[in-house]
């Protein structure tokens, strides 16, 4: 019986987890929740925020009732065979779509004596009772995520389970079992008796589920779970002719979710840009920033110099919630590097943005920081430019350079170093006679 539990458990496990895992890896690495095609960047996609160990965890605690399926309990009133049941377990989501968690409970059970001795002598024999702590570690997929893309904001959710454990039997009615195994003596005169062993026991088990989940709050959900549970035939104290004994447990509760790293409770995808957008936009600042300049420009040696007065035309763009330099991006890195050893008489300031939707403000100025740092970095580090010659300066998202198209605000953009970097200003000021 054993080994069929851990067969079983093993072959279904495997292959929900490889249904959930070939789901997100087809998901998440191809055409992942594809913008509106009416959408500013129609060629934009989404994909799943970064994770930690310690991201998309869950408390949870239910409270219902274990119907007893063991011998015998079928020929008694099937409402008879119910106790109070409580569960608390902890667990986390991996991906959208799969996830684990533990469990323990307390699940009381009901036993009963054969039938014939229930209907024959109903004042001796009948049921008993017996406490159960109930051990389970669940592998869960969520099957409405499975079928559909992935909602941040779903309410409901239909989540399948299955799980290895343990159950350990104690606390047996032994006033009850002992008037049992005492027994009685038919009209024949043969003694009658129903033997249940009350010795605490520890038995395998497996079971599958569902789950229904109802989103209260960012928080909190309303869980609503039904497993059918199978173990050791002697785990009701009778050992009979069965391979296995089984119990339902029908639970309702409530679940709780953790901050993660980001500062929210559910999976959040954000958006993504290609290389060949990132380069689309770069253009366009250029475009936008050679019609700014040419409007603005007082003095054509200082256009020809600087191109846009106080700030270079050349910018570094960054994806959404990213610091790293894309090749595209480096060959504007190596086009600042050219200009500054082309015109040894300027210094710059490498300031940092990033745009108001990544994030909130403490994180955007951190991240505006990672994004100067980089591209002064790669300055120095790969392209050799003296860092006597370069100064960082990052404004997070309490400066949005570019109002009319937000995505355009995750740069890094270089300012002249001159009057304490007090010229830092993408409008144009006249030339200083």
């Amino acid at each position: 019986m054993i080994k069929r539990i851990y067969i079983l458990f093993i072959v279904s496990l495997t292959s929900l987890v490889a249904i959930g895992q070939n789901t997100e890896i087809a998901d998440s690495l191809f055409n992942r929740s594809k913008l509106d095609e009416d959408s500013l960047f129609y060629d934009e996609f989404a994909y799943l925020d970064d994770y930690h160990f310690a991201d998309n965890i869950f408390l949870m605690g239910q409270v219902g009732l274990s119907h007893s399926m063991s011998e015998n309990t079928r020929f008694g009133r099937f409402f008879g065979n119910e106790r109070l049941s409580f569960n608390i377990g902890v667990g986390k989501w991996l991906y959208p779509s799969f996830g684990v968690r533990i469990t323990g409970g307390l699940h009381p059970q009901v036993g009963r004596a054969e039938w014939e001795l229930c209907e024959w002598f109903p004042e001796t024999f009948g049921n008993y009772t017996y406490n159960m702590f109930s051990g389970y570690v669940d592998g869960l997929v969520n099957l409405t995520n499975i079928v559909f893309k992935y909602k941040e904001d779903r309410v409901f959710n239909l989540i399948g389970l299955i799980g290895l454990g343990y159950n350990h039997t104690f606390g047996f009615d032994k006033k009850k079992c002992a008037q049992m195994l005492e027994g009685t003596d038919n009209a024949d005169g043969v003694h009658m008796s129903y033997e249940v062993d009350t010795k605490p026991g520890n038995y395998l088990a497996a079971h599958v589920g569902l789950q229904g989940r109802w989103k209260a709050s960012p928080a909190w959900d309303i869980i609503a779970e039904v497993t059918f549970n199978g173990t050791d035939d002697k785990y009701n104290g009778h050992e009979y002719d069965r391979v296995y004994d089984t119990y339902f447990d029908m639970l309702v509760g409530a679940q709780f979710h953790f901050k993660d790293c980001h500062g929210r409770r559910r999976f959040h995808y954000v958006k993504y840009l290609n290389s060949a957008v990132i380069e689309r936009l770069a253009k366009m600042l250029s475009d936008e920033n050679e019609r700014l300049s040419e409007a603005n420009m007082a003095v054509p040696e200082i256009f020809e110099k600087i191109k846009f007065n106080e700030a270079l035309q050349t910018t570094i763009s960054f994806y959404v919630d990213r610091y790293y330099i894309t090749d595209a991006q480096k060959k504007n890195v190596k086009s600042v590097a050219t200009f500054l050893f082309t015109h040894p008489d300027i210094n710059l300031i490498v300031t940092g943005y990033a745009d108001v939707e990544t994030a909130y403000p403490a994180y955007n100025l951190r991240l505006s920081q990672k994004r100067s740092q980089a591209v002064y970095d790669m300055l120095v580090n790969e392209f050799h430019v003296p860092a006597n010659r370069l100064r960082i300066d990052y404004k997070g998202d309490t400066v949005q350079p570019y109002a009319a198209v937000n995505e355009w605000n995750r740069a890094v953009i270089f300012f002249l170093d001159r009057n304490d970097g007090k010229s830092q200003v993408l409008e144009s000021e006249s030339p200083v006679e």
